[in-house]
């Protein structure tokens, strides 16, 4: 054989040895491939069940609790988790019939409370929540324990109640009057921190204080946990009621504003209004001096059909100019010209009789102002359920400031 042939051999027999390795190759790695999808599949597998397992688990613990909440309470509490996944325990108002209460004395009409209809039709129910809101990772909750959420403005506190989902919103005017004036129907007006950690009408009522200070020391922050009062604390003077409306912190609230003086509300409880929707009352705050001088008090608003007395510029929404106040929001006088406005009385801005729920009023008729109620821990007397501050601006934010949640069904 010559070197030809023999070099064409090892040619020949190399070409093979190549063709089988690859073919080997091949069938490894096609064997590998099925080996690497049946584990992929059973780690997707084994996943897929713990993910629904966990979720599973979540969903039952998580029942479980609004369960428990609920039975304890009788129903009268329950747990909505927000957008957040923040848990936020609720008091469930249901529906009532303004002549029910048995406030003739009060002019505020027949039929259902303003608090139970939204844009004309009735709810059976709203749910308000239990506890000021505080300040959890990624939003706000209602729980009981913490400090209150402080130090927010008007727009935080509206975006901070929207963000948590669907059906959320910052507590109303509506919602606060229909609150109170049962509270006061059922002779259960609560107190609260209205002295620095204690109730500035029953001393020995007293709860946590921010800085663990002394109840009524009025030096350092007098700011109390949010449900640890008393039950006399709460609006059904209950384990089950809603806490803390009296002092503690104001309470931004929604659906109402001054607009150099004029009052603007919505005509039922409907977060959905836009604010330039908002219905113009012929109702204003009037002054009895058109002082501009200073920032101090100018004496007490009078209700009227017109402002003939500003105490600061159009549209200036500082506070670098007086205000007016008055130490029962019910006893401010009404000018000649004013009709009295049954919607108004309902929303305790108004009043036909001093003999109601208690609180001051401050307000500037000029420029925007946003209500905040109830008062806070330095206020004394001032703080009451019919409290109502309209001197702040919609960007104004101060350590006294909080708010309250709600929801509808």
């Amino acid at each position: 054989m010559s070197i030809e042939q023999k070099i064409a051999e090892l040619q020949q027999v190399s070409a093979e040895q190549t063709t089988a390795s690859q073919a080997v190759v091949q069938e490894v790695s096609g064997k590998m491939a099925a080996i690497d999808k049946k584990t992929n599949d059973s780690i997707a597998k084994v996943e897929s069940t713990y993910d629904q397992k966990a979720n599973g688990l979540t969903i039952i613990a998580t029942d479980s609790y609004r369960k428990a909440v609920e039975h304890n309470s009788g129903g009268r509490n329950t747990v909505i988790y927000d957008a957040q996944g923040n848990p936020n325990i609720m008091c469930v108002i249901p529906r009532f019939n303004i002549e029910d209460l048995g406030l003739t004395a009060l002019d505020l009409g027949t039929g259902v409370h303003p608090a139970f209809v939204t844009n004309g039709a009735p709810r059976g129910e709203i749910l308000v929540g239990k506890y000021l809101a505080s300040s959890p990772a990624g939003g706000s909750a209602v729980i009981g324990g913490p400090q209150p959420r402080n130090t927010v403005n008007y727009d935080t506190a509206k975006q901070l109640c929207t963000q948590k989902g669907d059906n959320w919103h910052l507590m109303s005017i509506h919602e606060w009057a229909a609150i109170a004036l049962w509270s006061l129907a059922n002779g259960t007006v609560p107190r609260g921190n209205t002295n620095c950690g204690r109730s500035h009408e029953a001393k020995w009522e007293t709860a946590r204080r921010a800085d663990n200070g002394l109840p009524g020391d009025t030096s350092g922050t007098g700011r109390t946990d949010t449900g640890k009062g008393p039950a006399t604390w709460n609006h059904d003077h209950t384990e089950f009621g809603i806490c803390d409306l009296v002092g503690n912190v104001w309470e931004w609230i929604d659906q109402m504003k001054l607009d150099d003086g004029q009052i603007l509300t919505t005509l039922d409880n409907n977060p959905a209004v836009a604010e330039a929707n908002w219905h113009r009352h012929p109702a204003y705050f009037d002054s009895t001096s058109d002082n501009h001088s200073g920032a101090g008090n100018n004496g007490s608003p009078v209700l009227s059909d017109s402002v003939t007395k500003r105490n600061g510029p159009a549209d200036d929404d500082s506070n670098d100019y007086p205000y007016m106040d008055n130490p029962h929001f019910a006893a401010i006088t009404k000018s000649a010209g004013y009709t009295p406005n049954e919607l108004l009385r309902r929303l305790l801005i108004e009043s036909a009789t001093t003999a109601t729920v208690v609180g001051s009023i401050l307000c500037r008729n000029y420029g925007d102002r946003f209500p905040l109620r109830g008062g806070g821990f330095r206020d004394g007397s001032s703080a009451g359920l019919g409290t109502i501050s309209l001197g702040s601006s919609r960007s104004h934010s101060m350590s006294g400031f909080g708010f309250r949640p709600a929801f509808f069904v």
